[in-house]
């Protein structure tokens, strides 16, 4: 009787040591996301807040899927995002695996690089804004001591997106470069050498040994900034505010401009649901990609 106590003890206490992050989880993540479904089924804002909430059922989804400005925080989004994760991801590996050669001062520049990281999106905003200044900026006062004409980085509805993707690029792409740097250092040198004696050269080892080893970091990294970049808005809301005409209007900061600057509780839910919604896909996108590229490997064997 007291061996099968104990046995039973034994396979309730792990649940017991997880319940406390269950409950944190549940409390932080799954309660906020049912209560933003609830109010984006609702006719709720800020003067009616302490009113009666009247169910409206899909009509705010109705209206964002013939709102024109929506439809263009969907663009910008896209090329934010787009930009942010290749040219994040790029400029991540280049640097991962130059770091990854055994260089003196290597470790130091790799604690280095965790600065721009550290730093909080606002401050960032705020030093690029000055940076990319159309009047008094350090690019534009470098340009025109070469001679060139000034550029309007942050006024010009062409160009400002691709500012702030630098500005993003700059501020994410040392988590890129930590976590693919971990991952390479997960790779054994023997199988490098092994390589190198069969007569590979460095390009067709990184192609046939690095990039598929290296692939469940590459994976994870891209769906880690991905999120990132799509619920993005601190950065753009100091650098742009979403303008000019709303040229630089993501849907993350569509969505914070409905709920707090225009009161629209209802509207922002439904929009942040659609995020969320977002997410998920290209994750799962994501991770399906990852086990039929693992599939692949495993027929090939």
């Amino acid at each position: 009787m007291k061996v099968t106590l104990e046995a039973k003890t034994g396979r309730i206490q792990p649940y017991l040591l997880l319940a406390p992050a269950l409950a944190i989880l549940i409390g932080f993540l799954l309660f906020p996301l049912i209560w933003n479904v609830y109010l984006s089924l609702h006719d709720v804002s800020l003067t009616t807040i302490l009113g009666d909430w009247k169910y409206v059922g899909l009509k705010n989804f109705d209206n964002l899927i013939h709102d024109h400005d929506f439809h263009t925080s969907l663009q910008v989004s896209l090329i934010f995002v787009g930009g942010s994760v290749a040219l994040q991801f790029f400029v991540g590996m280049v640097l991962a695996v130059v770091l990854n050669q055994q260089i003196s001062g290597s470790n130091t520049i790799r604690a280095l690089f965790i600065i721009p990281w550290t730093v909080s999106a606002v401050i960032t905003g705020f030093s690029f804004k000055f940076i990319f200044s159309d009047s008094f900026g350090i690019m534009n006062y470098g340009l025109a001591q070469m001679g060139l004409a000034p550029v309007a980085w942050l006024s010009d509805p062409g160009i400002v997106v691709w500012t702030l993707v630098f500005a993003n690029v700059w501020h994410g792409t040392p988590f890129t470069v930590i976590f693919l740097t971990a991952g390479l250092f997960s790779i054994s040198p023997v199988v490098y050498e092994a390589a190198r004696i069969d007569g590979a050269t460095k390009i067709k080892s990184f192609l046939y040994i690095t990039l598929p080893l290296l692939r469940p970091f590459i994976i994870i990294n891209l769906i880690l900034i991905t999120m990132w970049s799509v619920n993005f808005f601190d950065l753009i809301l100091v650098m742009t505010n979403g303008g000019p005409l709303f040229s630089s209007t993501t849907s993350s900061l569509f969505m914070y401009r409905q709920a707090f600057e225009f009161g629209l509780l209802s509207r922002g839910a439904a929009v942040g649901f659609l995020l969320i919604a977002m997410n998920l896909v290209l994750a799962y996108t994501y991770i399906k990609l990852l086990r039929s590229q693992d599939k692949t490997v495993e027929i090939r064997q």
